[in-house]
């Protein structure tokens, strides 16, 4: 309920601190925490209808993931909100493994980088875009909501994460997790999502009504029975928002429920398309199994058959031989006399 305050980079968490007076603000590995101060006291948090915080194209609240329903124990957000020229935060001589990869899949070549003694953000992306770095493979870029892509010089080759044993000194994590580098790292940090837990255990705890700024000093500025706050989490899903380009999805802007449609329509298709293909495979699998034993197997009373024939057909022989023996044998002998 006080006056507007005015936040710097450099003097954030005392200015918040200020503000906050009886509550208190901590800053621990790149998470906000608030504190009221008091059991019986709390804190809310609306962004300013005409001038609000912005950061990375979110607000005060959502760049720090106040109040969430739905929380991680892993960066899931990778609009970082860093320039070139901020504090990378990773110590010179760490390293990361990189490996690029063809359409196939198959292994084109690993990288290896090690994080510069240079300590800003632009520092490590000349690292990551070296030539004995992706360089030769395709470049990394910032954009202005501080995100991280790569780009790679021939359509279709991927980027994936081997070995990651950086660590920031402000937030704990790599630079793999910060920037979201690869598919399998986005991935993992899908798996961290869950509803607050304290709101799992009773809820009664779900925020219902909607803050008021206007209340006076001293008189309550969340009304109970008010149920405006749980209507704007109903229709949530109705807000137009900007989601990135994912595989098979295109960049857009549109409501949340219809992008959530988009990614159900292409998770089916391609699950689809992986069964009918996987049901060909099997086919021409079980038919060329079958021609191969056809050609290699070997029936045993079949074989037994023909040894039987070539038997007798050898005694057959034998017998011709010494009959034709004996019959020499006795013009032999009648020659003689």
């Amino acid at each position: 309920g006080g006056a507007p305050t005015i936040f710097t980079s450099v003097r954030f968490l005392a200015t918040l601190n200020s503000a906050l007076y009886p509550g208190s603000a901590t800053f621990t590995n790149g998470a906000l925490s608030l504190s009221s101060g008091g059991a019986a006291d709390g804190i809310a948090i609306q962004d300013d209808a005409t001038t609000p915080a912005s950061k990375a194209g979110q607000g005060f609240s959502q760049f720090f993931g106040m109040n969430n329903l739905v929380t991680s124990s892993a960066f899931t957000h990778y609009n970082t909100g860093l320039s070139a020229t901020d504090p990378s935060g990773f110590p010179p001589g760490e390293s990361l493994t990189l490996r690029l990869s063809d359409t196939n899949g198959n292994k084109i070549q690993d990288v290896t980088v090690t994080t510069p003694p240079g300590g800003t953000v632009a520092d490590l992306m000349s690292a990551l875009n070296a030539n004995n770095a992706v360089g030769l493979y395709g470049s990394f870029s910032l954009d202005g909501n501080g995100a991280l892509s790569f780009t790679p010089r021939i359509t279709g080759n991927s980027l994936s994460v081997v070995a990651d044993s950086t660590s920031s000194t402000s937030a704990g994590v790599s630079v793999s997790q910060l920037f979201g580098i690869g598919a399998a790292t986005r991935a993992a940090a899908t798996t961290t999502f869950a509803v607050r837990n304290d709101i799992v255990q009773n809820t009664n705890y779900l925020a219902v009504a909607k803050l008021n700024l206007s209340a006076a000093a001293g008189t309550a500025a969340l009304a109970s029975g008010d149920a405006s706050g749980a209507d704007a989490l109903a229709q949530a899903g109705l807000a137009t928002q900007s989601f990135a380009a994912v595989s098979g999805v295109s960049a857009s802007t549109s409501t949340l429920s219809n992008y959530a449609s988009s990614i159900s329509s292409v998770i089916a298709n391609k699950a689809s398309a992986a069964a009918t293909a996987k049901t060909a495979a099997t086919t021409v699998a079980t038919n060329a199994t079958a021609q191969l034993s056809s050609t290699e197997g070997v029936s045993i009373d079949q074989e037994l058959i023909n040894l039987t024939t070539y038997q007798q057909a050898y005694n057959a022989s034998a017998r011709m031989v010494q009959a034709a023996n004996d019959l020499y044998a006795t013009l032999l002998g009648m020659t003689g006399n």
